[in-house]
């Protein structure tokens, strides 16, 4: 009788395959991390740097409730006390929502 998981039974990341469910871990992820970077740099381009890096924060904030959201909606009630990764996030919700 075991009392406490292991590592191995706990830590199973999803294996995603086929180029369409891998290009949509991608862009989510590339949504949650790299998108905020890109429009703060344009937006500090093209008006003034300190309104970008204020939209880089905000659009950080708004990329971490939507990132808890889809770890809330996604992930097994084991592993939602664990640290992930974006991409790992990304993963998870592609699997179970829309490439099983």
């Amino acid at each position: 009788m075991k009392f406490f998981k292991t590592e191995d039974e706990v830590n199973i990341t999803p294996v995603i395959e086929g180029f369409k469910c891998k290009a949509l871990v991608f862009g989510v992820f590339f949504g949650l991390v790299i998108l905020p970077v890109v429009v703060g740099l344009y937006v500090g381009y093209v008006y003034d740097w300190v309104m970008g890096i204020g939209v880089v924060l905000f659009l950080y904030i708004v990329s971490s409730i939507i990132g808890s959201k889809l770890r809330l909606s996604s992930l097994p009630s084991q592993l939602r006390e664990r640290s992930l990764s974006s991409l790992e996030i990304a993963r998870w919700y592609v699997h179970q929502h829309h490439c099983f």
